[in-house]
């Protein structure tokens, strides 16, 4: 790749993260489209949520015998932190192929369609922290001013996201057989993580948990919105896989820019 197409795609990762006005307001779009002529509107992705947390909270908190009043909350946070990152995962491996005509007729910034995407699943990640409010109000937690340490660690995931997508959304536009592989190994993901299970309650194999990425950036946004303080270890870890996702898509996207109009 010559120095002019490099500069170029890096010029372009500066700006959409300038001009990220544009993509966010394209993600709101998109929420209040899809609900435009409903009657509870945006209410619903709550409702839908809401529904799967209390329901499988309170059967698996009697089938792991633990008191409900602390599984809940614990499965509803884990629920609403991983269907953010299950939703960006998933449509990250089909958005540059749903936008295909966009990416050979326009010269929009591929980017674009990335972040549109995520700041979508964002705005519907901010709707669901309703439910934990009111599940907080019916059955109070003890909280603290660490609760802030859940802001850090939801700009990590979410600068953690954004890396991820760029490099699923490149590697599966190229290869189409990727798609079905990553809605697989998001649901073994999902198995796999502190979600309905508790950490301390594994016996044999909780050092896998070590090599799991999600595992980390469930506790940095999860646990301080429980109460629950983070240790600086796991804080160092997700900071470096955020760091790593962000340089390799960048990495990725300077390379292979241009390639992706003969690719859709």
């Amino acid at each position: 790749m010559d120095a002019t197409s490099r500069s170029r795609a890096l010029y372009e990762l500066a700006d959409i993260a300038g001009r990220n006005y544009v993509w966010r307001a394209l993600a709101f779009y998109d929420i209040r489209s899809r609900y435009r002529f409903s009657v509870l509107g945006t209410g619903w992705i709550m409702i839908s949520t809401a529904v799967t947390a209390v329901s499988v909270g309170l059967i698996y908190g009697q089938f792991f015998g633990m008191n409900v009043t602390q599984y809940l909350p614990y499965f509803a946070a884990g629920l609403i932190v991983w269907t953010f990152i299950a939703s960006a995962l998933n449509e990250a491996s089909t958005t540059l192929i749903a936008a295909g005509s966009l990416i050979k007729g326009t010269r929009v910034p591929i980017s674009l369609h990335v972040m549109r995407m995520l700041q979508r699943n964002f705005l519907i990640f901010l709707h669901n922290l309703v439910i934990l409010a009111v599940l907080w109000l019916l059955m109070p937690w003890p909280l603290d001013i660490g609760i802030i340490a859940s802001l850090f660690g939801l700009l990590l995931l979410y600068v953690f996201l954004v890396g991820a997508s760029v490099i699923i959304a490149f590697v599966c536009v190229r290869y189409r057989d990727v798609p079905p592989m990553i809605a697989a190994g998001t649901q073994f993901l999902f198995l796999a993580s502190p979600i309905i299970w508790r950490q301390e309650h594994i016996q044999h194999g909780a050092e896998i948990l070590a090599f799991n990425p999600i595992t980390y950036f469930l506790r940095i946004v999860r646990d301080p919105l429980l109460g629950q303080s983070v240790p600086l270890s796991v804080w160092a870890v997700a900071a470096a896989l955020t760091g790593a996702s962000a340089g390799l898509a960048t990495l990725v996207y300077v390379t292979y820019r241009n390639r992706i109009a003969y690719w859709v």
